[in-house]
């Protein structure tokens, strides 16, 4: 009889390991992931909302929150197209951020975006910041200032 007890008990193991395992698999399948490590800054899903990795149509909606790369935080501003040709690539920029004023920030054009908005008559640039800080965040406001290169040129001499 303690055999069978024995054996019995095995066997309700082996399921008891098979249920977890078939458990972990369907949890696996829950689980979000983000293709690199950030912060969410907006969660657009809802409890109860079905979701998707892929669109599927009707009610399922693919994005569920919106993650920013603290590393990689650059500023996008749009120049007036009669100005655009005095900004260089790699060009050298100041950066002031709308919420502390007294903090100059330096930073470089990135790229020209080889397109222009008919609408505002701008061409958006990307500005990269020589300086990662905790302070400087996403949609955050931000004035810039091209440097042309006499005036990089008598900065560097002054310092």
């Amino acid at each position: 009889m303690l055999s069978a007890q024995l054996r019995q008990s095995k066997a309700q193991f082996e399921t008891a390991r098979l249920d977890a395992q078939r458990a972990a698999a369907v949890l696996e399948k829950h689980q979000i992931r983000a293709p690199f490590d950030g912060v969410v800054v907006d969660k657009t899903a809802q409890p109860g909302e079905m979701i998707s990795p892929m669109s599927a149509g009707g009610y399922t909606r693919t994005g569920i929150c919106t993650i920013v790369d603290m590393g990689s935080i650059e500023i996008e501003v749009d120049v007036n197209e009669a100005y655009i040709g005095r900004v260089k690539a790699r060009g050298a920029v100041k950066a002031v951020l709308d919420a502390y004023p007294d903090w100059t920030i330096p930073a470089y054009v990135i790229a020209i975006v080889p397109t222009a908005n008919r609408e505002k008559a701008t061409v958006r640039v990307r500005i990269g910041l020589r300086e990662k800080d905790p302070r400087i965040l996403p949609d955050m406001g931000v004035k810039v200032t091209f440097l042309d290169e006499a005036t990089t040129s008598r900065e560097s001499a002054a310092n």
